[in-house]
């Protein structure tokens, strides 16, 4: 009996030794690769036995329109930020001591009725030299290049993000997918030209005029689900919203996110978690296109969505990789109003 509670003492510190010492990634070939993180610790045991955890598949077929999702509304001002390379992925981090003029707030959606502020920008991508595919939340099982994702916390009911992170309404994440396109997103290019200051492990540099909200080029309309972190300690209070429109780097931009570390900056996504009976929710209403051949009656159908539907289309069209480039869309004009949005696919 001695020998057993010596043995389970010994396990225990070492376990505690592993979480604050050993480098977690997101390569699970390695011991602190994701299957791995909720053994090493109990603060990060949601890891393993968690249900409502992230990133999932947007499974259009399973969208619930919700009419009460109002707009995202977040805040414009240019800030100052500590841009470093953590080692599994780059973090943007707001310095938000400046008082309002450097706070970021968020309302709108189902952030409502609380406020969030903004204390994290983060980047998931592929190991982009081969062309892997990074987003951590895919679309009809279509994996994009990257994706960004906002952190924000409830600041109306908690002092500062480590204290939200574990508690209830906790989070608020804004995602959005990055392609591949003819111009680049003025505010992502910044980064990713500041990028080349942190190409070390634990290397920072200080974005002045940084302005987040120029990423999001249209947060008119998304989808939202009640998840969790994607990295330790996966913590289930996360409202995730996935905005419906992409932003864009060119080729050219893209490769100019390199670093010589390939074990830790890429790739650096969390594989897909079930879905385990959640709602994903949307604004997008595509049930009430005008019926008018003419179109003089009003529509509610927004025209210029990122993931454009079209129930005709093969099930398995969104796994041929020449239709994973969102520029290749098709028309809306071809979409039957009767069908409802169950039978719709975004492309």
């Amino acid at each position: 009996m001695v020998q057993v509670f010596l043995d389970l003492f010994v396990f225990m510190a070492i376990s505690k030794r592993i979480a604050a010492d050993y480098p977690w990634t997101f390569d699970n070939d390695l011991f602190g690769g994701p299957d791995f993180w909720g053994l090493v610790s109990k603060t990060w045991r949601m890891c393993t036995v968690g249900q409502l955890q992230s990133p999932i598949n947007i499974d259009p077929s399973r969208l619930l329109f919700d009419p009460g999702l109002t707009s995202i509304v977040i805040g414009h001002q240019q800030i100052e930020a500590e841009f470093r390379n953590a080692g599994p992925l780059p973090i943007v981090t707001v310095n938000d001591t400046n008082g309002a003029s450097g706070q970021i707030n968020v309302t709108g959606g189902p952030a409502g009725p609380y406020n969030y502020r903004l204390h994290h920008v983060m980047f998931h991508f592929g190991r982009l030299p081969d062309g892997e595919m990074g987003s951590e939340h895919t679309i009809d099982k279509v994996r994009f290049p990257a994706e960004i994702q906002l952190l924000c916390y409830n600041s109306d009911l908690y002092e500062n993000f480590t204290q939200a992170m574990t508690q209830p309404r906790g989070l608020l994440a804004l995602s959005f997918i990055v392609d591949i396109g003819d111009a680049s997103n003025v505010e992502l290019r910044k980064l990713t030209v500041a990028s080349q200051s942190i190409t070390y492990k634990d290397s920072v540099t200080t974005l002045t005029r940084f302005q987040p909200s120029g990423l999001l080029s249209n947060i008119r309309h998304y989808v939202t689900y009640e998840g969790s972190l994607t990295y330790p300690g996966c913590y289930e209070t996360v409202t995730w919203v996935i905005m419906n429109n992409p932003i864009y780097i060119t080729r050219e931009d893209q490769t100019e996110i390199k670093q010589p570390n390939p074990v830790f900056m890429g790739p650096n996504y969390r594989p897909l978690k079930p879905l385990n009976g959640r709602l994903i929710r949307t604004n997008i209403d595509v049930k009430y296109e005008s019926r008018s051949a003419g179109g003089t009656c009003p529509s509610n159908i927004y025209l210029d969505m990122g993931y454009r539907s079209n129930p005709r289309r093969l099930r398995n069209a969104s796994r041929d990789p020449d239709k994973r480039d969102l520029a290749k869309h098709l028309s809306l004009e071809t979409i039957d109003p009767l069908d409802s949005i169950e039978n719709f696919d975004f492309v």
